[in-house]
């Protein structure tokens, strides 16, 4: 390849417990992996340990560039129940319960805030704020930038119909009880569109048209919104910022305009993970959606796989199966990645590359990562991240990225 890769790394300290994360473990990850390969960008976050924080992002760093890792609007600091999103239905965000139903260490809930509610926003920005002002890190990596996703139940994917967003619909000419009526009452003809050459699949939810595209820019304007302040509050302390995005796909379902949101980053991250069963894998999402879609709406899924394979780049009529059987096509991992350069253009792309082992939710193997590094190649991104967590990151599979690079 004619320019080297930029290489980022993530050390979380919210996939395992804390006293299991002494700062001279995580240095000798660190420089384990260095000697492997040169990290560019360093991660780290998102739960606070100062110790931990103060070393990475101090003068004996082991990286040159350290970002807070910091959730904008998922498991906030001091997070109440009126803060959480709202389905048309009025039922909360009850989140995702794939880590603790397999007694996993993890503190991770995937229970999402509302961007317009103001007390939700306040105490977001003014946690990002304390932390950006009490460590020297480079910038700031800003994740969950995002409505709730399949993984939550496509319930939880239709909101948010708070008091909050209902106030700022109707500043825009948005009427959210028309919105939840068309739900309600399911007068949304996804069997007539299944068997049409519309050209993409948010026209799958756009019958009612004008109407549904109307919710999911509000959505999307809600997120960039709020995304704007925090990138406001980080220039004006001087510091830099990237973003983690779903990837390109799924990412309107989830409220993210990679065009709007790339005003305000740095580099992004798009997480193009294929064989992950977690939130943000597509090897969970895109079954998730289409179950979603299948139990609300009364369809066979058989229809689903037929319109996708019609419409969307890389899939065919076995792709739903195969998804869920063993991993993602690498040809529609290749299109995303591809998608998301595209999208974001000339902000640099790093691509996220599944590199971890969790016991019930993804077990990388050195084949898989090499598959994955091929397939990024070919769509021309600037660099990847090992994704999502250093600290759980089999060696051989390190190995096997730095061979291919």
């Amino acid at each position: 390849m004619k320019n080297r890769w930029v290489i980022g790394a993530q050390v979380s300290t919210t996939h395992s417990p804390l006293e299991s994360l002494p700062v001279d473990r995580v240095f000798r990850t660190i420089e384990r992996v260095n000697a492997i390969l040169k990290i560019d960008i360093l991660v780290v976050g998102a739960r606070e340990s100062p110790e931990i924080f103060q070393s990475l992002s101090g003068p004996s760093r082991p990286v040159d560039q350290i970002f807070l890792w910091y959730n904008v609007l998922s498991d906030i600091d001091g997070m109440e129940d009126s803060d959480l999103v709202v389905n048309w239905r009025g039922e909360r965000s009850a989140g995702w319960g794939g880590w603790a139903e397999k007694e996993s260490e993890v503190a991770e809930t995937f229970r999402f805030v509302c961007p317009n509610n103001p007390g939700a926003r306040a105490k977001t920005l003014r946690r990002l704020h304390h932390l950006l002002s009490s460590y020297p890190f480079t910038g700031v990596f800003l994740d969950k930038i995002r409505f709730p996703s399949p993984a939550n139940g496509l319930e939880e994917v239709l909101s948010c119909f708070c008091e909050h967003c209902r106030a700022s619909a109707k500043v825009t000419g948005l009427d959210l009880d028309a919105v939840a009526r068309l739900f309600q009452d399911r007068t949304i003809a996804l069997d007539v569109l299944l068997n049409d050459d519309t050209a993409d699949w948010l026209s799958l939810f756009t019958d009612s048209a004008s109407l549904l595209l109307r919710f999911l820019r509000f959505r999307m304007d809600s997120i960039t919104g709020l995304v704007a302040e925090a990138h406001a509050l980080a220039s004006g302390l001087n510091r830099r910022v990237g973003f983690d995005l779903f990837s390109p796909g799924l990412a309107p379902l989830v409220g993210q305009d990679y065009r709007a949101l790339v005003r305000f980053a740095d580099w992004i991250k798009p997480m193009t993970y294929r064989v992950a069963e977690g939130p943000a894998g597509l090897r969970l999402e895109i079954p998730a959606l289409a179950e979603g879609v299948s139990q609300m709406f009364g369809l066979d899924e058989s229809k689903i796989s037929g319109w996708a394979a019609r419409h969307i780049p890389g899939f065919d009529i076995n792709t739903l199966e195969q998804t869920r059987r063993q991993a993602v096509p690498l040809s529609v991992i290749s299109t995303e990645i591809g998608a998301a350069v595209r999208l974001a253009d000339p902000v640099p792309v790093y691509f996220g590359l599944e590199l971890v082992r969790h016991a019930g939710v993804v077990d990388i193997t050195p084949q898989l990562v090499r598959d994955m590094v091929q397939a990024g190649r070919t769509a021309s991104p600037a660099g990847t991240f090992i994704s999502w967590d250093l600290m759980h990151a089999p060696m051989d599979s390190i190995r096997a990225l730095a061979a291919e690079l």
